[in-house]
């Protein structure tokens, strides 16, 4: 089992979801925890990864910083609309 495995079964293990949002700083106590890792960059990494990845919902508040609610069933996250050639586009009137 991978870090984010390890991460993602503790959480919903112990259904962190039903604690609404949350600052970072509560994640990442929690992740170095079930990790026994401490090193900030590598848990802000992970968190990141997770966040990309789609177990994480995310919130801005009044004050500009964003806080977090953990999402048990992974969603897809948003994609990037594909760029379209306009050389497809290009009538001929031959």
């Amino acid at each position: 089992m991978n870090k984010e495995d390890a991460v993602i079964k503790y959480f919903q293990y112990k259904q962190i979801q039903t604690l609404n949002y949350l600052k970072y700083g509560y994640f990442k106590r929690i992740m170095s925890y079930v990790l026994d890792n401490y090193n900030d960059y590598f848990i802000r990494k992970l968190f990141l990864r997770l966040v990309e990845k789609g177990w994480f919902y995310r919130k801005q508040n009044e004050k500009k910083s964003y806080l977090y609610k953990f999402n048990p069933i992974q969603h897809e996250p948003i994609k990037i609309k594909e760029i379209i050639d306009p050389k497809r586009f290009i009538i001929s009137w031959d």
